[in-house]
């Protein structure tokens, strides 16, 4: 199933855009500000990106020059999408001169954009990569990236150490003992008092969801 990112801070166009490429069985995600966009586009890979160009935080040109500059997400193709109408030609000339695959003015036919989608995903097809996200519940950690969601809300960026301990507790099924936290994390380095200190620090990371990494009679319990 391909995956769809909407990158769009009006919630009616959201809203119209995401009921009619659900009909078309694509998995939708929703950004409505460009540093969200630009997150989710490391974190979900998408198969396509739909971009609005006045965005708050982050405009639409900032998140392209980041995408196109990384090189673990430069080929996903992007649809720019602008209600702007002065010098429109030289501005579509220089957003496609950085790599956008089609710009499409406002207001558009929803028909329209299904079937430009659907010609990104024929034209641009995304190469197949090794899967980097793990998940347990709701928690969902990028192994790649250290990042980490619940109920697909970016929460933290975890330092190498964090990311390890919590990516053990996701793989687990249930409880893990501090013995094998230690041993896959640490080897023969670890120790007790380091173990609950980053245990300690990983909770704070989580912040309101902290409470999901329970303490057992034998360890911890991340609870997704």
């Amino acid at each position: 199933m391909a995956k769809v990112l909407i990158i769009e801070d009006d919630g009616d166009l959201q809203q119209m855009l995401s009921l009619a490429l659900n009909q078309e069985s694509y998995e939708v995600h929703y950004a409505f500000n460009g540093k969200e966009g630009y997150d989710k586009i490391l974190a979900l890979q998408p198969d396509v990106v739909l971009l609005d160009l006045m965005m708050p935080v982050l405009n639409g040109v900032e998140v392209i020059k980041l995408v196109t500059t990384n090189t673990l997400v430069r080929d996903i193709p992007i649809i720019v999408m602008t209600a702007h109408s002065d010098q429109a030609d030289m501005l579509e000339h220089s957003i496609r001169a950085q790599g956008v695959r089609e710009y499409i003015r406002k207001p558009f036919e929803i028909a329209g954009m299904k079937s430009l989608v659907k010609r990104m995903l024929l034209q641009y097809p995304r190469k197949a990569a090794a899967p980097s996200q793990i998940a347990k519940g709701e928690v969902r950690l990028d192994v790649k990236f250290r990042t980490v969601w619940v109920s697909d809300k970016l929460v933290a960026t975890l330092p190498p150490t964090r990311a390890q301990v919590l990516r053990v507790l996701i793989e687990s099924k249930g409880g893990v003992k501090r013995e094998k936290i230690l041993q896959t994390v640490w080897g023969q380095e670890g120790s007790a008092s380091a173990l609950e200190k980053t245990i300690q620090r990983l909770r704070e990371d989580l912040g309101s969801h902290g409470q999901r990494i329970q303490t057992t009679a034998e360890g911890y319990e991340l609870v997704g």
